[in-house]
């Protein structure tokens, strides 16, 4: 079996939905090969939409699973571009996202030719999308096929062999075959969910195959299998039977798209029911009792629930606050129902953004405004806002990458986002600093978003300076 590694280029021959014909489609190695043959890859030139929840559809190029011993694999041929074709000749073309059999019927001077596609379709293409006719996948690689399992000494003299065997990692081994876990992603659109899945194999020490209870592949016809890294799968939390309501700003997960998101609690509802807050979306849906739950935290390998932890201030000390304009212009003629954000600080230092939306205009300079995460005095938290305290809600930038040190972030504490900096990172976690409070907390990758301010009507990124 050949020797495939991370970010090796190969070609994949496979159908579509909309040609039945078989093609070999150019794709990337994602990880090294399971020890049961399969290969993860991402293709070049296939695609899928996927509806979000705002509305909009995202383009991303599709991911799967494929077995290295299924003759389905062959790694990219050597480019010949000086190569001249002949009328007549077979050759393969790129057409329709992949390389497929073709006949040259005409050849023409400005470095295209005419060609016959599958024996039906006849197109003309640039010399460039064109090359000779490749062996199989096994003929590719005949070199490396003659490879064997069996480790041979070459050595005249007697020879000493040491295997060394690390630790295995305790969390992994947790990790059976057939264990029930939940598993979560940070590639965009699926930041604050975990989605409930089965262990059916392990790649690594650090990584395993996860088979979805409720994701599908693309054509919608199988359970959706991916290779995850142990910091992102837990076991399934413990079953809390609420005998009382939810509270307001309780942070709960809610069943929504086929997964748990994790959110808060912002209005009360008559009939079970509540308005829900998600930080990762900056949406609110009105869910049912039955479709929440509490809103567990695994921590030193016990289960911690949201309302059992410490209570924190809602609001410890700070106001309002108005931001020096200098160059900045003000917001001005704001529409009722804009979703907003409204600045919070302590002496001189900005702290914390509250989202809020806007309600109706009072002056020229002054908002009505209602809180959407900050505990009401009376009924709705609302109150009369100074323009000058006023932002848009920042775009959404669901990260999935992992931050690095110094990067500046907005961390979700308290029911506001926090401006921070962060200090240390390991596995989609770290250490953030607060230099209004003096302060370092630990947060996961699905509480801290970019930090962005707002300059002039546009949205600029920042790095904070440590003083």
């Amino acid at each position: 079996m050949s020797t495939f590694n991370k970010g090796d280029k190969l070609e994949i021959l496979r159908t579509t939905t909309t040609n039945t014909t078989p093609a070999w489609f150019p794709a990337t190695v994602i990880d090294s090969p399971s020890p049961s043959g399969t290969l993860h890859v991402k293709f070049t030139t296939l695609f899928v939409e996927k509806d979000r929840k705002n509305g909009r559809r995202k383009r991303k190029k599709i991911k799967d699973y494929v077995s290295v011993t299924a003759g389905v694999i062959r790694r990219v041929p050597p480019p010949d571009p000086h190569r001249r074709f002949v009328v007549g000749e077979e050759v393969e073309v790129l057409y329709g996202c992949g390389w497929r059999r073709a006949v040259v019927k005409e050849v023409v001077e400005d470095g295209r030719c005419t060609v016959v596609v599958g024996g039906a379709v006849e197109v003309v293409v640039e010399n460039r999308n064109v090359r000779v006719c490749c062996s199989t996948a096994s003929g590719f690689d005949s070199q490396q096929e003659k490879s064997t399992d069996e480790l041979v000494l070459q050595s005249p003299k007697p020879t000493k062999l040491r295997i060394i065997c690390s630790k295995q990692n305790s969390k992994a081994a947790i990790f059976q075959k057939g264990a029930r876990v939940e598993a979560r992603s940070y590639e965009e659109g699926y930041h604050g969910a975990r989605y409930v899945a089965t262990v059916i194999g392990t790649v690594s020490e650090a990584k395993f195959l996860v088979q979805y209870d409720t994701l599908t592949t693309d054509d919608q016809m199988q359970p959706l299998v991916e290779m995850v890294h142990v910091s992102n799968i837990r076991p399934l939390p413990p079953i809390i039977r609420r005998e009382h309501r939810f509270n307001m700003l309780e942070e709960v997960d809610a069943w929504y798209h086929d997964g748990w998101w994790v959110g808060v609690v912002t209005k009360v509802l008559a009939n079970l029911k509540y308005v829900v807050f998600f930080w990762t979306t900056n949406e609110e849906l009105e869910l049912h009792h039955l479709d929440l739950r509490s809103h567990q935290e695994l921590i030193n390998g016990k289960w911690v629930a949201s309302f059992s932890r410490p209570k924190v201030a809602e609001n410890p000390g700070l106001e309002k606050m108005k931001l020096q304009t200098g160059r900045r212009k003000l917001m001005m003629d704001l529409l009722c129902g804009l979703n907003v954000e409204i600045a919070h600080g302590a002496g001189k230092f900005l702290s914390t953004w509250y989202p809020a939306v806007i309600l109706e205009r009072v002056s020229s300079k002054k908002y009505l405004v209602g809180y959407r995460t900050l505990k009401p005095r009376n009924g709705e938290h609302v109150e009369e806002v100074d323009v000058s305290c006023i932002r848009p809600s920042p775009p959404i930038i669901q990260q999935a990458y992992q931050f690095k040190p110094g990067d500046a972030v907005d961390a979700w504490v308290v029911n506001g986002w926090r401006i921070g900096q962060i200090r240390t990172t390991m596995n989609f976690k770290y250490e953030v600093y607060f230099w209004a409070t003096d302060s370092v907390v630990e947060f996961q990758h699905a509480y801290l978003r970019p930090h962005q301010d707002f300059i002039n009507g546009a949205w600029l990124g920042n790095y904070i300076k440590q003083e």
